[in-house]
């Protein structure tokens, strides 16, 4: 991994593909039979966002040039990933129908009318995934960002998450599923 912008790096590499920082000396990754065992994960996410899962280390950047969270697998007790309707837009829906009795202007009005629907629709369409990670001392949160509902950013974020719980599982840490549509949730 590269220590300035956290991305994963081939071995031997003398510097960063992405930012071009000088790498540090790093041992030969693990061999299995001929190929170079390479990351189990990795998903670029919402905003910039990834999350990379090589050996025994989960790594996440939340924006392009922020510094990225490790976590080391050995002490991962339990893994869920939550998620939920993006309650942030109601907040527009909430100010436009607190203004709208003092407006007397009718153009004002619809358009204040329009704004709150946009807000409940938001609110409706959009869900933001958090990844926990739960080492048995404390959680640690990885928000993976707010993602509209059936759309190609919500599939990498379900594929990533399918990928990560065999992975763990094939450890024997427990994973809480998040609920389906519909459904109660299974732990």
């Amino acid at each position: 991994m590269c220590s300035r912008c956290g991305r994963p790096q081939r071995a031997g590499a003398g510097r960063c593909a992405a930012c071009g920082a000088v790498l540090p000396d790093a041992p030969l990754p693990l061999r299995t039979g001929s190929p170079v065992a390479g990351p189990f994960l990795s998903a670029e996410l919402a905003g910039g966002r990834v999350l990379v899962g090589e050996g025994n280390r989960l790594s996440f950047r939340p924006g392009a040039s922020a510094t990225p969270f490790l976590f080391e697998l050995p002490g991962l007790r339990r893994l869920s990933l939550v998620h939920r309707p993006r309650y942030e837009a109601l907040a527009l829906t909430v100010g436009a129908l607190g203004v709208l009795p003092f407006v007397p202007v009718a153009p004002a009005r619809v358009l204040l009318g329009l704004l709150a629907l946009v807000g409940v629709v938001l609110a409706l369409l959009v869900r933001r995934y958090t990844l926990v990670l739960d080492s048995g001392q404390g959680e640690t949160r990885w928000d993976l960002g707010p993602v509209l509902r059936g759309s190609p950013m919500e599939l990498r974020v379900r594929t990533a998450w399918r990928t990560l719980t065999d992975v763990v599982r094939a450890r024997g840490i427990e994973v809480r599923e998040p609920p389906s549509e519909g459904s109660a949730p299974r732990a």
